[in-house]
């Protein structure tokens, strides 16, 4: 990848000689600020250094390998990286699933809070290993994901936040399954579901 991200630059360069010779000063700042976005998101996550607090790697891979067309359209290094941003965020989205996680009100015991870090855990896999893959072919896309980390962190109290994972595991079986169409999964489904009251434009 950094490779990769070398020849861009060297023909960024090239670029930026040129238009130095044909363009005024007045527009090489922006387009140095264009190369500059632009080469910060060819830079991805390091695989090497897996962290220990995300699931390991096998664990997507299964799913990568159970997807036959996804791999037609995605290496298993893409799709891993993907994941990587899905819990760590990235330059476009900061907020990862690790950040949700670390919504969770404190329980009535210690036991019942570690029962939903579990579940939490569980849902990241099921929305992440979906999530990452290419986009012609995922079922969870990004909106649909800013909705339900929405929808988590603005939970009153434990008990809503315990009930707002396990619909939202529901939703993504049906989902899954085919039994539950992308459309419908609107802010006023869960507004409706768990008495939220509407909290933005999803």
């Amino acid at each position: 990848m950094f490779g990769r991200v070398e020849g861009l630059v060297d023909h960024m360069t090239a670029v930026d000689w040129q238009l130095r010779k044909t363009t005024s000063s007045s527009r090489k700042p922006s387009f140095i600020a264009a190369v500059c976005l632009f080469l910060a998101s060819c830079i991805g996550p390091n695989l090497e250094d897996w962290p220990d607090s995300i699931p390991q790697t096998q664990v997507f891979i299964v799913a990568y390998d159970a997807d036959e067309e996804n791999q037609g359209r995605q290496s298993e290094t893409e799709y891993l990286e993907w994941v990587l941003s899905f819990y760590q965020g990235n330059l476009a989205y900061q907020s990862g699933w690790q950040d949700i996680q670390g919504y969770v009100y404190e329980a009535p015991a210690p036991e019942a809070e570690q029962a939903l870090l579990e579940q939490l855990s569980l849902l990241g896999i099921a929305i992440g290993s979906e999530w990452s893959k290419h986009n012609d072919v995922r079922q969870i896309d990004t909106r649909m994901l800013s909705l339900w980390g929405s929808t988590i962190q603005l939970a009153p109290d434990f008990d809503t936040q315990k009930q707002t994972v396990a619909v939202i595991a529901t939703d993504i079986d049906l989902l899954l399954s085919g039994s539950l169409r992308k459309q419908d999964i609107l802010e006023e489904r869960y507004a409706d579901i768990l008495g939220l009251e509407l909290f933005g434009d999803f």
